[in-house]
């Protein structure tokens, strides 16, 4: 089993730092639209976090219950297929891309919303893209990866 750890610490604002294998998440506290949280994420980080995993979901879990806020994660409907903002198919093991624990009933395609939100409770939920919430980013090393 792959080791997790779990840092908190502060950076003009609260961040929760973790790192999953060749990962690094991040939790950033100002509140943005998903494409300025991506647009953040890809020039501080390496894009905004793939979730591909239920470890990743409860360590993202553990630190959000902790401040009780929701946030984006590279998910998104894109012409109604959902995909990562990790595009590259390289990056991902078996089962990872596919990798979806929505709430019950998401998405429900409610006003046409197109973004995924993390909510502090683990549940995943098709969002408004233009609110303003915190984001996950994830810093990737030793990938040859490509953005879309």
């Amino acid at each position: 089993m792959e080791k997790v750890l779990l840092i908190i610490i502060a950076l003009s604002g609260l961040s929760a730092v973790s790192s999953h294998a060749e990962r690094q998440y991040h939790f950033v506290s100002e509140a943005k639209t998903m494409s300025e949280a991506q647009r953040y994420c890809r020039e501080k980080h390496t894009d905004l976090a793939t979730v591909d995993s239920m470890e990743v979901v409860e360590l993202l879990n553990n630190t959000a219950g902790q401040f009780k806020q929701s946030a984006w994660i590279g998910l998104h409907d894109d012409r109604d297929t959902w995909r990562w903002s990790m595009s590259d198919p390289g990056f991902y093991g078996p089962g990872e891309k596919e990798f979806r624990p929505w709430d019950n009933g998401q998405p429900n395609n409610v006003h046409d919303y197109q973004c995924t939100l993390f909510h502090y409770g683990g549940a995943w939920h098709d969002f408004d893209c233009n609110r303003p919430l915190w984001s996950v980013c994830f810093n990737v090393t030793g990938k040859n990866i490509n953005l879309k």
